[in-house]
């Protein structure tokens, strides 16, 4: 009688690993269906590459309904050279993706003497089609006056169609206008 229930057993055995130890054959339907309700909870937590600028830039398994924001933080969070503006932090995680975090754009004129301290508060260039004077005194060569008159230029013209349009305001000549180019866009 052990030795039924013994052959019993190695046979259930035998049919639960498989042939090739990997779980059950494709034949047996029942058997078949364990082993696909096992496999998804490896694949339910996806793997992410984040990099850039976080602090503990690597891959990492994260939740299946987690967003991008959730793996910038689980990689130790932004840097303070971080650009978050790009990104879409509301993003669901895709398996395999990476999340690139870029450095904030600093944007200096050549020979411009200072340039990096005034310009190290932005994250990137400025819009011309939209800044306000204040936005536009952060540049680098424009004072409140000269942003002013940018603003004052772009309202009485119906807004700028290209930075080639800057000359036409006044006490910008053409090297202020090429220092600009670099920090500015529509």
């Amino acid at each position: 009688m052990y030795g039924l229930v013994a052959v019993v057993l190695a046979v259930v055995a035998w049919r639960w690993a498989g042939p090739s130890g990997g779980g059950a054959g494709a034949s047996d339907g029942g058997t078949a269906t364990a082993t696909v309700v096992r496999r998804p909870v490896t694949t339910a937590m996806p793997i992410v590459h984040v990099a850039g600028e976080v602090r503990n830039p690597g891959v990492y398994r994260i939740g299946g309904d987690d967003r991008v924001i959730q793996a910038i933080r689980l990689a130790g969070g932004p840097t303070a050279r971080a650009n978050l503006q790009g990104l879409n932090l509301a993003a669901p995680i895709v398996d395999g993706q990476q999340i690139l975090v870029p450095p904030k754009v600093v944007a200096t004129a050549a020979g411009g003497g200072g340039g990096a301290a005034s310009a190290a508060g932005r994250s990137g260039p400025i819009s011309l089609s939209s800044a306000s004077a204040t936005e536009l005194e952060a540049l680098d060569g424009v004072g409140p006056a000269l942003a002013q008159r940018i603003v004052d230029w772009r309202q009485s013209h119906g807004g700028f169609r290209s930075l080639d349009q800057l000359d036409d305001v006044p006490g910008i000549g053409p090297a202020r206008l090429a220092s600009l180019r670099l920090q500015l866009t529509l």
